[in-house]
C-alpha cells in the first residue's frame, strides 16, 4: 500500500482500473484518518457505499472508531453530493464545501480530506463540471481543505485530460508501473515511488 498524500490541496487522479483507483484513494483516507481531518469519499459510479467501507476497513485499524463513534467519514454517491434534486450547481456544491468545513472544524477536526470522481460528469455536465473545479481550487486554497478528484481516463478525450489537469495544482497518474506526478505549470514529471 502506498502511504501517499499529494504535495498539492487540489490534485487530480487518473486511473485505469479500480485497483488503480483504489491504490491511491485508500492511503489518502487512511492517513487523513489518521491525522483527525474530516474524510469524504465521494465514490465513483461502479463502486457501492458497502464495497467502498469494505476496501476502507481492510487498511484502517479499528474502522467502527472512524465510522461510526468519531462520525469521522462520510461515503457518499456522486448523485447524493452533487446532484441535488438530480441538477448539478457549481455554486452551491462550493457554498456546500465552505459550510461543511465550518461544521468539521466547530467539531475539532483539523480539516477536510475529500476525494471526489468527476468521470460522472462526462455525460451531461461537463462544461459546467469543469467550470466548478477551476472555482474550487480558489476556494480550496483559502480554507482547510484538501481535495483529491479522480476521473477514469479511459472515459475521457485528450481535451478533458488537459482541462482536468489544468485546473489542478497537479496530477496523478501511473505510467509503465509507476505513479507519477505531473505539474501543469512546471511541465515537470517525477515518481513518487
Amino acid at each position: 500500500m502506498i502511504n501517499y498524500t499529494p504535495p498539492t490541496q487540489h490534485t487530480s487522479l487518473f486511473y485505469r482500473s479500480e485497483e488503480e483507483y483504489l491504490e491511491i484513494v485508500v492511503p489518502y483516507l487512511k492517513a487523513g484518518l489518521e491525522n483527525n481531518e474530516f474524510c469524504f469519499w465521494g465514490i465513483p459510479e461502479a463502486l457501492t457505499v458497502k464495497a467502498a467501507r469494505k476496501h476502507l476497513a481492510q487498511s484502517v485499524d479499528g474502522p467502527e472508531d472512524f465510522f461510526i463513534n468519531k462520525g469521522q467519514l462520510l461515503i457518499i454517491s456522486h448523485k447524493d453530493f452533487y446532484l441535488k434534486n438530480g441538477v448539478f450547481s457549481a455554486v452551491k456544491t462550493i457554498e456546500s464545501f465552505a459550510a461543511f468545513e465550518a461544521r468539521v472544524l466547530e467539531k475539532g477536526f483539523k480539516g477536510i480530506r475529500v476525494t471526489g470522481d468527476g468521470t460522472w460528469a462526462l455525460k451531461d455536465n461537463w462544461l459546467q463540471f469543469m467550470m466548478y473545479e477551476k472555482e474550487i481550487n480558489q476556494i480550496i486554497h483559502l480554507h482547510k481543505i484538501r481535495a483529491l478528484c479522480s476521473y477514469s481516463i479511459g472515459d475521457l478525450e485528450l481535451k478533458d485530460i488537459c482541462s482536468i489537469g489544468s485546473s489542478h495544482q497537479s496530477s496523478l497518474v501511473k505510467q509503465m508501473g509507476s505513479w507519477n506526478r505531473l505539474n501543469p505549470g512546471k511541465f515537470a514529471q517525477s515518481s513518487i515511488y
